[in-house]
């Protein structure tokens, strides 16, 4: 019998004989991923609990669950090499079977067709290579083509027709001699679309920053870009747009930021495609780059992290590469800029191969990568399906190949009738039963591969001797160790809380708090020296300097959290904590890929929601949504310094560690409770790549923390000003409108009259608090702005004034019980309309309002009332 995946140990290895699944979606993704059959696959690791598995295959580390490792099966030692001749017998029978079926249907061989195409290819190669360039394809001048070989290539020439060689590109072109694409007017001056695709964690939005200029987040994980992004860039006189798309395996959509990005290219159909790859990981980045060739638009492929490529000591012949591709290739390190603009001078090759392709009357036919059998089928299935792919708008080719995978989502699409459909079904099969025990997907992934595996033992050459230990290796050794994963994970924390709260986070804190100070200071007198109005004075110094600068105040703090994370992330160590954390999140209901979101909960609830729509399934990106408001975002810490500091100074990194800590346990517990009622079923699936570890670079990681400073100043200076000159207005008004000096008279004190007494029994039944909290829902941080405007204390303040300040309202546990009611409660205005367009269900929605406040208010109810039994 033979052995699983899932029964190797750390050290061992194994020839892949069936890979299956309880899930046909992991499957497919494992497929994907390269696990094919006859492909040698390593057990690196297990994780620190036993599950998941690290596994090495095809250049990459990738990890997955026991249970789906269990269902794939190895080939035994004595039977590999019978296994092997079998597969060659089969590939013998099916070329005489591609025969005869060309035989049968000579029409489907369109010879000519691929003549060209081949030529167009070789000439666009040409253009990419240094080496002596070939005139166009079919061009009567030959050698003399003024866009061919010695020409200087210019967009005049390029795309008026007939501009400078009449015979060389006549509108009625060649196209009875190739097969028709779909008409399109040239391209001349008009803008140009180009869509960045390329797999998760590619440097697809490194390079679209470098081409761009834009500051878009970047991190060294899979699954950053969730959503698609654009920039416009003007060049070789047009207006290009470019499109960062979510990171994809393959044009099988898994998850929803995949299916984003496979119905951009499929259906938005850009004008070209600019294919990021990962030159450390090349042979699994080529499937991509297979399956965006078989969509038949004009592509260049970035081969993006060549400087690693040297760091390692590795070779890559990109000559070859780009010949044997058959489109051209371009080296870069869009990290370090190296290679960008050679990029930007290939997009004018692009946007020629995209005149070339509608102006001529033909396509580009990646047929080599398929054999002679499954070459004639996927012919033959566009003999059946005829006009319908054009009707659909959905490329030919590819729609030929999908029916043959068994694609629903485009058997659907192209509207077939029930004759096509059985003579689909008829040849799909008769295809399926060629290869007893493979399905037609696998065989066709295995048919990609197979074509890759042969173009990457040509054109790369590795340094490091099979089984030598890299630098990740040797890292990974201390951070993924089974005793010591998971302390060093629970010191790291504690390291960034205490930096960002008890030391450099507080100390840079206390010189804001001086600077501000200051700052009001001199306002006011200059306001009292020129004259100005009471109620100006007070809007001014009362309002607007007391809300804004009490929030500014703890600017330091959040911008050392960001920090500390950002290079958390940069360095690759994030989806090692998913690969630890992963037995533990199962418990729960989750998958290790849950804890990535929820990491990044802890910088901001917004962006860790959409990166939710990593998971594949629905239930498990729902249920992590739902928990994400448990972990304490930035905009909170404000509150947490102005009420720890006032009155637990001596404590204050610990006291806010236990909030922390406190949200996690809630979210433990909830995540229990929502397991056995509301998300029964099947645990969600758990496959991530693992990417090496990378130094952080210092552009980046400043430029991530500059952008969450800026979207906090931005904040400050917009709604929490408006927020803070509301609440002066409400505070010092009474219904009439006539100005009060007793706030409790004033509009929000009758307002929070109404509200403190359901806060008595959590120990802040004051009006004061009950108003801020709702003035929290808008955002966090104007917590601490109507505190500050109602209490009387200034933004720079030290912590025995706020203290002194406050007093009248909180105690020591009725301030900590506050403190829990914050953390657990509703999180901002702009949080729940993201979750409410992610889960796409305002029944969800106010579910989860619901929820947050009264898991709130029981909490702050049993902390207070059970520490004043205690005599707290």
């Amino acid at each position: 019998m033979r052995r699983t995946l899932g029964e190797l140990k750390p050290g061992e290895s194994g020839y892949i004989a069936t890979v299956g699944s309880e899930d046909p979606r992991v499957k497919r993704r494992l497929v994907d991923m390269g696990i094919t059959p006859m492909t040698r696959i390593f057990v690196r690791k297990t994780a620190p609990m036993g599950d998941p598995i690290e596994v090495h295959l095809r250049g990459y580390d990738l990890s997955l669950r026991r249970a789906d490792a269990m269902h794939i099966t190895l080939y035994e030692a004595d039977e590999l090499e019978d296994a092997l001749n079998k597969e060659r017998s089969f590939q013998h029978r099916r070329r005489k079977r591609a025969g005869r079926l060309l035989e049968n249907h000579a029409d489907l061989s369109d010879q000519v067709a691929h003549e060209r195409a081949a030529e167009l290819t070789q000439w666009a190669v040409s253009l990419s290579q240094d080496s002596v360039r070939l005139p166009l394809p079919g061009c009567p001048m030959g050698d003399g083509c003024e866009r061919g070989a010695g020409a200087k290539r210019t967009l005049l020439n390029s795309f008026n027709p007939c501009a400078s060689c009449d015979r060389c590109c006549p509108h009625a072109g060649r196209a009875k001699r190739g097969r028709r694409c779909k008409s399109a007017s040239p391209l001349d001056n008009q803008p140009v679309k180009i869509a960045l695709v390329g797999n998760p964690n590619s440097g697809k939005t490194t390079l679209f920053n470098a081409i761009t200029g834009a500051h878009e987040y970047v991190g060294n994980w899979p699954g950053v870009t969730v959503e698609k992004k654009e920039g416009r860039i003007q060049a070789h006189g047009h207006e290009i747009t470019l499109i960062d798309l979510p990171g994809i395996y393959s044009l099988s959509p898994h998850s929803m930021e995949e299916i984003i990005a496979r119905n951009f290219v499929i259906k938005e159909q850009p004008d070209a495609i600019i294919n990021i790859v990962d030159a450390t990981n090349l042979e699994r980045n080529l499937y991509l780059s297979v399956q965006l060739m078989e969509l038949e638009r004009p592509m260049i492929i970035a081969l993006n992290m060549m400087d690693e490529i040297k760091k390692r000591g590795d070779t890559i012949d990109i000559t070859r590469l780009s010949l044997e591709l058959g489109i051209p290739v371009v080296p870069i390190s869009a990290r370090t800029g190296e290679g960008v603009q050679e990029l930007l001078n290939q997009c004018e090759l692009l946007i020629e191969l995209a005149h070339e392709q509608m102006h001529r009357g033909f396509c580009i036919e990646p047929d080599d990568f398929y054999d002679e059998y499954t070459h004639a089928v996927h012919h033959k299935i566009g003999e059946i399906i005829g006009d319908n792919a054009e009707r659909a708008g959905i490329p030919s080719h590819w729609a030929q190949v999908k029916l043959l995978e068994g694609d629903a989502l485009v058997r659907e699409a192209l509207a077939l009738s029930e004759e096509q459909q059985d003579k689909l079904d008829e040849i799909v099969n008769t295809y399926a039963g060629e290869a007893p025990g493979i399905d037609n997907e696998t065989r066709m992934a295995d048919t990609r591969y197979r074509f890759i595996s042969q173009i990457t033992a040509a054109a790369v050459r590795h340094a490091r001797k099979q089984g030598e230990k890299s630098p990740s290796d040797r890292i990974d050794a201390i951070l993924t160790h089974k005793y010591f994963a998971i302390p060093v994970f629970l010191l790291i924390m504690l390291g960034i809380f205490t930096l960002t709260f008890s030391t450099l986070g507080a100390w840079l804190s206390d010189q804001v708090e001086i600077f501000i100070s200051t700052l009001s200071s001199w306002l006011s007198i200059w306001l009292f020296n020129i004259g100005t109005s009471k109620w100006l004075t007070s809007l001014i110094s009362d309002g607007i300097i007391l809300g804004v600068g009490g929030v500014l105040t703890f600017l330091p703090q959040i911008a050392l959290l960001f920090l500390c994370l950002s290079l958390l992330e940069d360095s690759g160590y994030l989806s090692r904590t998913a690969f630890i954390m992963d037995k533990l999140l199962r418990r729960f209901g989750l998958s290790g890929k849950s804890f990535i979101p929820m990491l990044m909960g802890f910088g901001c609830t917004v962006p860790a929601t959409m990166a939710a729509r990593t998971m594949e399934n629905e239930k498990d990106r729902r249920m992590t949504i739902l928990l994400l408001p448990f972990m304490s975002c930035s905009a909170k810490l404000p509150v947490y310094g102005l009420i720890a500091g006032a009155f637990f100074s001596h404590n204050r990194g610990l006291v806010v560690f236990s909030l922390y800590a406190l949200g996690i346990v809630a979210g433990i517990l909830t995540g229990l409770l929502f397991k056995r009622t509301l998300f029964t079923g099947m645990d969600a699936p758990f496959v991530l790549e693992m990417p090496p570890y990378r130094r952080p670079m210092l552009k980046n990681t400043l430029r991530h923390v500059s952008l969450r400073i800026q979207h906090f100043l931005e904040k400050a200076g917009t709604v929490i000003l408006l927020m803070s000159a509301v609440l002066w207005f409400l505070q010092s008004f009474d219904a009439s409108f006539i100005m009060v000096e007793d706030s409790a008279k004033s509009i929000l004190g009758l307002v929070g009259g109404w509200l403190a007494p359901a806060f008595a029994p959590l120990g802040f039944g004051a009006w004061q608090a009950s108003v801020a909290l709702l003035a929290g829902l808008v955002a966090k941080e104007v917590v601490v702005a109507s505190l500050s405007l109602f209490y009387g204390f200034s933004a720079a303040a030290g912590d025995s004034a706020v203290r002194a300040s406050l007093s009248s309202t909180f105690t020591p546990l009725s301030a900590y019980s506050f403190l829990v009611f914050v953390l657990l409660y509703v999180p901002c205005m702009a949080a729940v309309a993201t979750m409410r367009r992610e889960l796409n269900s305002v029944k969800w929605t106010a579910f989860m309002v619901a929820y947050q406040v009264g898991i709130a208010y029981i909490a702050a109810l049993l902390i207070y009332q059970a520490g004043t039994l205690l005599g707290l």
